[in-house]
């Protein structure tokens, strides 16, 4: 059974939190109940781990494995009919896709009959949500109604400075706070991530933070919050509208909340941020509208995706393999100004 590239925009508006109708009519899971198993691969933040939560209701998943777009986008990846593939750039290969990324509906290489949904909603676990209409979600609605709000960015300043509940796991658990690079914890970063699909689906956000394993992330992001606002400080710039801040050359960045640095520049509407690879290899760029000054019009996901990344239209990524030019970067800073 295809599905069409569905295009459907949800006004994600100001008000909070955000809460999206569950669709009718309602189902028992998949109709055409698959009897063999599958292996997820999906991002490793809260709307990935949200997607295999789903999943694990609906489909026979024996795997989860948790990958960045770049390894999709380059190949890198063995991926088969036997594979899901959620939040993240479409393969052909794969025997379902599930995604709601901007930069992926302008794509022409997709498959008008491919499996699955593709859908503009707050979050790949709501475009799921939607496909499977599964009566086994219901209990899921009010994390669901947090993974969309915190995956599209509507989040207050109370959000960013004093963040509580799944908005605090959400930095936690994200890789691009870093607190994965750390060492001494009583649990890897990578089977941490298998353990949460179990927790999400049985625990509250609050009973999770009290975790051992959690706390022992909570304290340290506590602690580098401090060190990471002086970084901003001495590392960025703002150039009109835009912020401008570059970790190329430091030994060790910092980690922190991406979101706090419309905090301390709140006039600025759009940040980009420029940092070296992994392994010190290459260049990334992140950008993003900004969650408290929301008068950008610029669609990130679009710019990107000319660079060979993609995301949304409010945030963003490029992954480059060489060191990318000042005249390059400039060309960026250009599309972003007002």
């Amino acid at each position: 059974m295809g599905r069409k590239l569905e295009r459907l925009k949800i006004n994600l508006g100001p008000f909070l939190p955000l809460v999206v109708q569950s669709p009718s009519p309602v189902v028992d899971v998949n109709p055409e109940w698959r009897s063999e198993s599958m292996k997820l691969i999906t991002r490793a933040d809260l709307d990935g781990l949200a997607c295999a939560v789903l999943l694990k209701e609906v489909e026979i998943i024996e795997e989860v494995s948790y990958v960045t777009p770049h390894e999709i986008n380059e190949g890198f990846l063995e991926i088969t009919k036997s594979h899901i593939i959620a939040n993240l750039p479409y393969d052909s290969r794969a025997g379902l896709w599930f995604d709601h990324h901007s930069s992926e509906g302008e794509r022409s290489d997709i498959l008008e009959d491919f499996e699955g949904s593709f859908q503009l909603a707050p979050s790949a676990a709501r475009v799921i949500f939607n496909h499977y209409k599964s009566h086994r979600f219901y209990k899921y609605e009010y994390l669901l109604s947090e993974v969309d709000r915190i995956d599209s960015a509507q989040l207050t300043q109370m959000d960013i400075t004093f963040p509580e509940g799944w908005v605090l796991l959400s930095y936690i658990l994200d890789p691009r706070t870093g607190l994965g690079e750390y060492q001494g914890y009583g649990i890897n970063n990578e089977h941490l991530l298998q353990r949460m699909v179990e927790l999400m689906a049985e625990y509250s956000a609050e009973e999770i933070l009290r975790m051992h394993d959690i706390k022992q992330r909570v304290k340290r992001y506590e602690e580098q919050e401090k060190i990471f606002k002086t970084m901003l400080e001495q590392k960025s710039k703002k150039e009109g509208n835009v912020i401008i801040t570059d970790t190329r050359g430091m030994a060790r960045v910092p980690n922190g909340n991406r979101f706090l640095i419309y905090t301390l520049f709140p006039e600025a509407n759009i940040s980009l941020r420029i940092m070296d690879g992994k392994d010190g290899l290459g260049t990334e760029l992140a950008i993003g509208h900004s969650i408290l000054n929301r008068t950008s019009f610029v669609n990130v996901g679009d710019l990107c995706e000319r660079y060979g990344g993609g995301g949304h239209e409010g945030a963003g990524g490029v992954e480059f393999s060489h060191d990318i030019e000042d005249e390059k970067i400039q060309e960026i800073v250009g599309a972003l100004k007002d």
